[in-house]
């Protein structure tokens, strides 16, 4: 299979979308792998992109933390969550249906999703770029997320919430990646698995990522649900006119906890975007005052934090490095060598365990 014959065939699945490129660009993966993306830039600046996954290989739920569902299902989630930030007038990307009204379209043994392009410039990191970062978390967060309903979900899609898109097509909206009624009972048992293998120099790791996850596990029932991003920091948002920024990559979004978002979402915007990969310090981040006011700044123009929240803010920011960092241990544990990738991941993983506290002060210092 080549890049050529995978694209003829979305040509194909999309051609009443006027759909003429000028260019075709692949952003991610290979045809050689289980997904890719492309980007058909037709006129030059706009079109789409477009998510290819072969139905063959199924997707582990929760960033391999939680149940295998199939491709076609997990791409109806992406495309519902996005159908409902359309709904309700949130800047996103807007999905395409395929020539035959489609949500989820089949190209040979590829499912594809396809969704307009945000053009736009990389977000500056300048603390007004950031604070329009916080902005458009914000907005996100302040949805009235009751509008979801609620039921049995449809299609196997698992634990979603039913709704119905402007055309009656009822699909369902997933939870986030971080929902901890499904990602902390799965990430703890990664941990359990691997707890009689973890050698003395990591056990003390690994019982600082259990405490978070159940610290937060335990709170969950108290904290706010909403509308979440799962990714959001300065390399998913693009900079689409003076005053706004346009959150891209939803791949992780659903319903969830806002002060996880927020929480990661002040952890991260202390990088840039365009970091060299070669370069893993380049990746750790020290507490910059001026980057967290910023998006507090944005953020707290559409929503304020409850109590609770921001009582439980430091594991908040914590959550995110605790529940991908257990995978990674786990990962590390169960291959049995250690190898210059897990130690990268892993000391990344400490460098944002280690300033979490700090960050949380300096937005405690804002929020109040």
């Amino acid at each position: 299979m080549t890049d050529a014959a995978v694209v003829g065939r979305i040509l194909r699945e999309y051609h009443e979308a006027g759909i003429e490129p000028s260019a075709i660009r692949r952003l991610t993966g290979s045809v050689r792998g289980a997904r890719v993306t492309y980007h058909l830039d037709s006129p030059p600046g706009s079109g789409l992109v477009v998510r290819a996954l072969r139905t063959d290989v199924p997707v582990a739920g929760q960033a391999g933390a939680g149940e295998i569902v199939t491709v076609t299902d997990w791409l109806s989630g992406r495309a519902s969550t996005l159908l409902w930030l359309e709904d309700h007038g949130y800047p996103a990307p807007r999905v395409i249906r395929t020539h035959g009204g489609d949500l989820v379209g089949l190209a040979g043994v590829w499912a594809t999703l396809a969704t307009t392009y945000v053009a736009g410039t990389p977000l500056r990191p300048d603390t007004g770029q950031l604070r329009l970062l916080g902005e458009a978390l914000g907005r996100l967060h302040a949805l009235d997320a009751s509008t979801f309903g609620s039921g049995t979900s449809v299609g196997g899609l698992g634990a979603g919430d039913l709704r119905a898109d402007s055309a009656g097509v009822v699909t369902a909206v997933e939870r986030a990646l971080w929902h901890p009624d499904t990602a902390i009972p799965a990430v703890l048992g990664r941990l359990e698995a691997v707890e009689t293998v973890t050698a003395a120099d990591q056990r003390r790791l690994l019982e600082q990522l259990r405490a978070i996850l159940v610290e937060v596990q335990q709170r969950a029932p108290v904290l706010p649900v909403a509308m979440v991003h799962g990714d959001p920091w300065p390399g998913n948002a693009i900079s689409t006119a003076q005053d706004r920024v346009t959150l891209i990559d939803w791949e992780q979004a659903g319903l969830g906890m806002p002060l996880l978002d927020l929480g990661y979402c002040l952890l991260e915007s202390h990088l840039d975007v365009g970091l060299p990969g070669d370069q893993p310090a380049a990746w750790h981040i020290q507490p910059n005052d001026d980057r967290v006011a910023a998006v507090l700044a944005g953020y707290s123009r559409w929503r304020r934090l409850q109590p609770a929240e921001r009582d439980l803010l430091a594991d908040g920011m914590r959550f995110a490095a605790a529940f991908v960092g257990a995978i990674h241990l786990e990962q590390a544990l169960t291959v049995g060598a250690r190898s210059v990738p897990a130690d990268v991941r892993l000391e990344r993983l400490r460098n944002r365990l280690a300033v979490s506290d700090a960050v949380a002060e300096l937005a405690r210092r804002h929020l109040d």
